[in-house]
């Protein structure tokens, strides 16, 4: 597992990926919002968009997987940003796994952590 300093300081918030499981259910999606909002703790937003049923599935979620997906993984960005969970299981066509809390772990991301759920908070579509 990266290590969470190892991963916000190569963060590129356009190639983002977060992973949820809950009651069952695995969903991911591509984020355009996310962000360290905290140094002490070291705390990390993402913002999901409440029509993506990855929220549906991460709001259940006692822990989050953030994946930084590496410049040239356009497939993997192109999956999980661009096919929707209710008609494909993104997870049959990438390597992954089951990691701290149940989290889905994307196996060939670049850099990863699993976050635990402190706060939700409203915040967009």
């Amino acid at each position: 597992m990266a290590g969470m300093d190892v991963f916000v300081d190569r963060l590129d918030p356009d190639m983002c990926v977060v992973t949820a499981a809950a009651g069952g259910e695995r969903a991911g999606c591509l984020v355009g919002f996310s962000s360290q909002c905290s140094l002490d703790p070291v705390r990390y937003a993402v913002w999901l968009s409440e029509v993506n049923r990855t929220f549906l599935v991460a709001r259940s979620a006692d822990v989050l997987a953030v994946h930084l997906l590496a410049r040239d993984q356009h497939g993997t960005a192109e999956l999980f940003g661009g096919r929707t969970g209710d008609e494909t299981d993104k997870f049959q066509r990438v390597r992954w796994r089951t990691g701290h809390g149940g989290a889905v772990v994307l196996e060939d991301a670049e850099a990863w952590f699993v976050g635990r759920v402190v706060e939700r908070v409203p915040g967009g579509d």
